[in-house]
C-alpha cells in the first residue's frame, strides 16, 4: 500500500538547495524515501523513544528498468513454442477422434483451452513488455 494511501495527514517544508540534498542523500543512502527519513528525525526528535520505534522506513522507489531486448527475443520463441504446441494437440485431437479414442480425444479437447489461452497470455505479456522498451 503506498504512503498517500496509510499516511492521510501531510505537512509542506520548504528546504533550500541544499538541505534537500542532503535529506535526498541520507535517505538514498538508507534506501529509504526521503519523506520517511524526515517522518523518522521528526519522530525521534519530538517524542520517547518507544514512539520512534513505530515509524517504519518505507523503501525508496526505483524507476522500472524497461525489459533486455534478449528477454523480449526469448518471450517470442516461447510464444511460437506453445503456439505450435497448441497446432499439435489440435492435429493430435483430430486423430484420436478420428481413429475412435474417445478417452485420448476428451483429454486432448481438455487441454486445448489452457494452451490457447496460454498463447494469448504470452502475447498480452510481449505487448506490455514492448510498451516499456
Amino acid at each position: 500500500m503506498s504512503e498517500k494511501r496509510k499516511l492521510k495527514k501531510s505537512l509542506l517544508v520548504r528546504l533550500d538547495d541544499e538541505q534537500y540534498a542532503c535529506i535526498t542523500n541520507h535517505a538514498r543512502q538508507r534506501d529509504i524515501t526521503a519523506n520517511s527519513l524526515v517522518r523518522e528525525c521528526l519522530a525521534g526528535a519530538l517524542s520517547p523513544s518507544d514512539t520512534y520505534q513505530k515509524v517504519k522506513p518505507v523503501k525508496a522507489y526505483r524507476p522500472r528498468t524497461p525489459p533486455k531486448p534478449e528477454y523480449i527475443k526469448k518471450l517470442y520463441r516461447l510464444r511460437e513454442s506453445t503456439a505450435e504446441l497448441c497446432g499439435a494437440l489440435v492435429q493430435y485431437a483430430i486423430k484420436t477422434r478420428q481413429d475412435g479414442h474417445v478417452m485420448a480425444h476428451e483429454e486432448a479437447e481438455k487441454l486445448l483451452p489452457d494452451v490457447r489461452q496460454a498463447v494469448l497470455n504470452l502475447d498480452t505479456l510481449r505487448r506490455k513488455l514492448e510498451r516499456h522498451e
